[in-house]
């Protein structure tokens, strides 16, 4: 029965075109960035009040760059309070993939705030570093509680992942006994 499902499992995976590489460390796989993004969305608008007025996250788009060992990923950003109008702005961040077995989803952790500008405006240092030590709180705590990438529960593969990085632009996803 287990050699059925996993024959299964590699068949459907090759027939998806998501196979990156099969060696002794096992079968890894790609997700695209379009896939994050696409699991993103479902998750998003995501809204936060605080002390300070309200904090608004929308529009997620993933990013998977050559050269970084981190996901990245850029949001709309709308901050309001009773005593100014409504300022929106661009927010990215990164983050080191994070596998959770029990849930079968990817996390970021270590998340960074990489650019952060307001009605079209990039930020000076000084503001920057203030609003990040303002605003780090809030996007670690979303992202440790909402996962970028799920994989299927319904499944057994997600018991078998033994690694998960991001590698030459990709987010690869080793399975292995």
């Amino acid at each position: 029965m287990y050699q059925k499902i996993v024959f299964f499992f590699i068949l459907t995976l090759l027939l998806s075109g998501c196979i990156q590489n099969i060696n002794q460390k096992g079968l890894t796989i790609s997700i695209p960035a379009s896939h994050i993004t696409e699991s993103l969305e479902q998750q998003f608008p995501i809204s936060k009040a605080f002390n300070y007025g309200k904090l608004t996250l929308k529009n997620p788009k993933a990013l998977l760059q050559t050269g970084s060992d981190r996901v990245q990923a850029g949001t709309e950003i709308n901050f309001s309070n009773t005593f100014i109008p409504t300022q929106t702005g661009k927010l990215y961040l990164s983050g080191k993939p994070l596998f959770d077995a029990q849930s079968g989803s990817i996390y970021l952790r270590e998340p960074a705030i990489e650019s952060l500008e307001f009605n079209g405006y990039k930020l000076n240092a000084i503001i920057q570093n203030a609003l990040n030590d303002a605003l780090l709180p809030i996007i670690s705590d979303i992202f440790h509680n909402r996962p970028i990438y799920k994989l299927n529960q319904n499944s057994l593969h997600s018991s078998f992942v033994n690694n998960i990085y991001v590698q030459d632009g990709q987010l690869l996803v080793t399975f292995g006994l």
